[in-house]
């Protein structure tokens, strides 16, 4: 019975002085004995706090310093009071200040219940779409924090990525948003003659590998395992994805790859696609540029939709009938390669592999040789400009690791986001494999693909890779296969898919979306250079119900992380309507 009771938090009086009272939980003093209040005020009286911060305070129990806290924060600020112990929560309620503390702040101070603070990290990037709210910061407020030490820490670290995630993509969309939507509008007028991804998933029996444009990508190619796995005069036995810069690697090494991936806005992209065969199938991101389309014509591509930005328009956009499937933007296109992959597939059973997904370098060189980031390189150098990029390892937060072959190389900070995006959407899925050979650790098996062997057999190659030996009956399998294929196109429900040869059901949807978003922006202008008679609070009320569901008018503005209804920013959607009306 004694150790049950010593189990549950108590209140304890000091016995040497008055200064107050400490808490006792699972043998511990979870306040100091001598003075319990003197740590944390002294912690709160050294904070810097900037505007727009969220305080994480961790482990409040009787809320020693939060009324010192409360007294210096700045404007636009947030407490969110975190106990992860539900025992320690229980009697923090029964025997601390802390309702009160939130019912007199309730528009500053959130008491969150253990079970709801999974969802802090989304709950913040909610609040940061307001603009207000842009660093988190955390305030240890007792020794309680030491029951859940792992838990404190990986929910820092989570909500200050939700925020910084939010700023970063405002950043980006800042930059580079009203080209996303310029390409996007200009796609959609091709999307009708395109091939859907939909005819693609499901379908592929064959093992895939995908090629990223890391350094594994050069070795493996060195290795010679695909020319030794092939048969002379036969059919490569993978199906072969790759990203953009990829794409010239595996060309100049006789690698043809069955499809290349590719999101990038900026017509530098276009460099990559030069000599391209007309069988390689572009797999384009409605929002990538559209020169692609004069490169390799519209029934060569088969575009899908990456979210850049979230909003009303963006949702509808979405429920029309004639979009691709749409998915959340990964930031790297090999991130996206995989993710297609592993829908392309017939079943889980079909193995997926993928080289040149590093996520870091050696010290001179960023890419695998020969791509595009190589090549440009390599242009540029001179007597003075070295061919290697040494500039890239000795950047501003560039570091040091030790990667999976033992090697020392370089990554940065969005290079490891890229892979912890790439371990938490694709650690769990079934026969995904990692070939590579330098890099970092991925979270799915790895299996050495290198052969010193050369006179290894082709059956114990293709067997360690899981492709099963061919056969007859497998090559009547594969004919089949092909028929499936074209009677998917035929019967595909999905979207704008017909047999070849015929035409696109939904041209017509996609012209008369094109026409009526024409004829919203129309009437806009006409809203705001007074060309109609409405006046005063209807016309404003007007102007807003056009503009702001319609994020892509004002969504790369600096303020443009919601609608205003102030002067300078209707000029600035005046202008935009002009540039949008030419592209539509």
């Amino acid at each position: 019975m004694e150790a049950l009771i010593n189990q549950k938090p108590c209140v304890v009086q000091k016995i040497e002085t008055p200064q107050g009272f400490s808490v006792s939980y699972k043998n511990h003093f979870l306040y100091s004995k001598y003075n319990p209040s003197k740590n944390i005020i002294t912690a709160v009286e050294n904070l810097k706090l900037l505007p727009g911060t969220v305080i994480l305070c961790f482990s409040p129990l009787l809320c020693y310093g939060l009324s010192e806290l409360l007294q210096k924060l700045p404007e636009n600020c947030l407490l969110f009071l975190c106990e992860a112990d539900s025992a320690l929560y229980d009697f923090s309620l029964k025997e601390s200040d802390i309702s009160n503390f939130c019912k007199n702040t309730s528009e500053k101070v959130f008491n969150c219940h253990p079970k709801n603070l999974y969802e802090l990290p989304l709950h913040l990037y909610d609040l940061s779409k307001s603009g207000i709210y842009k660093r988190v910061i955390r305030l240890d407020m007792s020794g309680g924090i030491q029951f859940n030490s792992d838990f404190y820490n990986k929910l820092f670290s989570a909500c200050t990525d939700s925020v910084m995630t939010f700023w970063k993509n405002r950043i980006t969309l800042t930059r580079f948003g009203r080209r996303y939507s310029r390409n996007l509008f200009e796609n959609l007028h091709y999307l009708a003659d395109s091939k859907p991804i939909t005819d693609f998933f499901n379908t592929i029996q064959k093992p895939i590998i995908v090629f990223g444009a890391g350094e594994s990508t050069q070795k493996f190619i060195d290795n010679g395992l695909l020319r030794r796995c092939t048969p002379r005069n036969d059919e490569v036995p993978f199906y072969i994805l790759c990203a953009d810069t990829a794409l010239q690697p595996l060309l100049k090494n006789g690698i043809k790859p069955d499809g290349v991936f590719v999101e990038e806005a900026q017509s530098v992209i276009v460099k990559a696609f030069t000599g391209t065969a007309s069988d390689i199938r572009i797999f384009a991101g409605l929002s990538s540029i559209p020169n692609l389309v004069h490169i390799a014509g519209a029934n060569r591509l088969s575009y899908f939709y990456t979210e850049y930005a979230d909003g009303n328009f963006f949702d509808s956009l979405k429920s029309q009938i004639f979009m691709p499937p749409a998915n959340k933007p990964f930031g790297s296109v090999g991130l996206t390669a995989v993710y297609y992959a592993l829908k392309f597939r017939k079943n889980e059973n079909i193995p997926v592999y993928v080289t040149g997904l590093d996520f870091s370098y050696s010290t001179g060189l960023t890419h695998t040789k020969g791509a595009l980031a190589h090549i440009l390189h390599l242009i540029q150098s001179n007597r003075l400009v070295p061919p290697q990029n040494y500039s890239a390892a000795f950047g501003p937060g560039s570091e040091k690791f030790i990667g999976k072959n033992g090697r020392t190389v370089i990554t940065t900070p969005t290079l490891k986001n890229y892979a912890n995006m790439f371990n938490s959407f694709f650690g769990e899925e079934k026969n995904l494999f990692d070939i590579g050979e330098s890099g970092i650790k991925l979270s799915i098996p790895h299996i050495d693909c290198f052969v010193t062997n050369e006179s290894a057999c082709l059956p114990s190659l293709q067997a360690k890779l899981g492709y099963p030996p061919r056969s007859d009956e497998n090559t009547a399998e594969q004919h089949d296969y092909k028929a499936d294929s074209n009677r998917h196109c035929e019967t595909s429900a999905n979207r704008h898919c017909e047999a070849e040869g015929r035409g696109n059901p939904y041209q017509n949807d996609i012209a008369a979306y094109l026409q009526n978003e024409r004829e919203s922006l129309e009437y806009l202008r006409n809203l705001l250079t007074g060309k109609t008679d409405l006046k005063e609070e209807k016309l404003l009320a007007e102007i807003k119900k056009i503009a702001e569901p319609r994020e892509y008018l004002y969504l790369h503005f600096p303020d443009g992380y919601r609608f205003a209804e102030n002067q300078s920013f209707l000029n600035r959607i005046r202008t935009e309507i002009d540039f949008f009306l030419k592209i539509l």
